[in-house]
This record gives C-alpha cells, structure tokens and sequence, in this order.
C-alpha cells in the first residue's frame, strides 16, 4: 500500500492541520465558547471525584506502565525497530507536550481543582500521551498474528485516552479545548507511527549476523574430461 492510499496519511494531515488551527485559536482568543458550559455539565455529573481521579490515572503511572511493557514485549520478541518506534514516539510526545505548553502559555481554568495540576493548560497532556500509547498498543495488536477476536477487543484500549480526557475536564484541571488539542496531536503522532512501522517492517522479527546462514563453500565443478580418440 501506498503512503497516498494509506487512510492513516490522511488521518494524521488532518489531526495535525486541526491542531494547528485550534492552537492558533487559543492563542489568539485564549480559549473557544464551548469551553465553560462543557465543563460546567461534566463537573456537575453525579459521578464522584474518586471515579475521576482512578481514570485519569490511565493516562499517568499507569500509562507509564503500558508504554514500558510495550517497548519491553517488542525488544524480548527481537522486534527491536518496533521498540525503537514507540519509545522514541512515546517521549517524543511528552518532549512536543511541554513544547507546546510553554509556547501557547494557556493559564489552568479558574475553577476548583480537585487534583494537583502545575504548569501551563493547552494541550492537555494526560489527553495526548494517553492517545499515543494506547493508540500505538491498539495498532501493534491490531497488525500482530493474534487471533482476530482478541486484536478486536484490544481495539477497546481506544476508549480509554476518550475517559482520560473527559476525567481531566471533571476534575477541573483543564478546558475541553485543551482535551480536544491533546486528541489531536496524539492522533497524528499514532497516524505517524503507524506509517513508519509499515514502512519500516517493524512489525517483523529482526534477525541476528547468524540468522543468516550462508550456503556451504562447493568446490568448483571442472568440465568432464573426454576420453582421447584415436588417430
């Protein structure tokens, strides 16, 4: 497959063009209409804190946990540009977070926070990073040799960076813009690896120098004799 006819290129193109144009627009206005009401219904669900606060954990120390056995199944199956893939797609996800935080310097909401949050609010980072890890564990089952049955239930991992982001607004630590932006950009950083692990065949084992046997040395075959003829 092409990298034109691949939906994952078109789904990245426009993860990245929406973030960008959504990055611009909290800079320039500092946040969107929907931002207040959409915070104001979700922290007002009848669900209490202590639900919120153990989901948004998905996208923290546990999210840290699934990126390392990640990274750590791919190099024990010998899959080490599989490895090489997530990890460096994995912190560079973090690296680009606080990038963009410190360029956008959006203030927290004003409202209560109900967790510890420091730093600035756009983009969300539980939102992002927890897109790109389960997104990329939702790709690698997904293209594994595993019985369909169990690549499709693992497909459900897509719903937990949805959670993520949506605890993070119930707990009052950010905007629903800055959970749409941490979509966005995450969706593009998955679209990006899924490309490179088709192009790079990383889903396939690597082979060690002596994996490749080399065929035996043969003696060189001389031409039959013919036996001399007589005069």
């Amino acid at each position: 497959m092409s990298i034109r006819r691949d939906p994952w290129t078109w789904v990245g193109l426009a993860s990245a063009v929406g973030f960008l144009v959504l990055a611009t627009l909290v800079v320039r206005r500092g946040g969107l209409p929907f931002d207040e009401p959409i915070s104001t219904a979700l922290r007002a669900l009848p669900i209490p804190a202590s639900a919120w606060i153990l989901i948004t954990e998905l996208g923290g120390l546990v999210l840290g946990a699934v990126g390392t056995a990640l990274v750590l199944a791919a190099l024990a199956t010998r899959r080490f540009r599989l490895g090489a893939l997530v990890a460096v797609l994995l912190i560079g996800a973090s690296l680009f977070t606080d990038l963009v935080k410190d360029g956008v310097a959006c203030p927290r909401p004003p409202w209560e926070h109900l967790v510890a949050a420091s730093g600035y609010s756009f983009p969300s980072g539980h939102s992002l990073n927890s897109t790109v890890g389960y997104g990329l564990l939702a790709v690698v089952a997904w293209r594994s040799r595993r019985p369909a049955a169990l690549r499709r239930a693992t497909l459900l991992v897509a719903v937990i960076p949805v959670l993520v982001g949506l605890s993070r607004i119930a707990l009052g630590v950010h905007y629903p813009t800055d959970v749409l932006g941490g979509w966005l950009a995450g969706v593009a950083f998955v679209a990006t690896g899924s490309i490179a692990i088709r192009l790079s065949g990383a889903m396939d084992r690597d082979r060690w120098r002596g994996d490749l046997a080399e065929p035996p040395n043969e003696p060189p075959t001389e031409p039959p004799t013919e036996p001399p003829t007589g005069p």
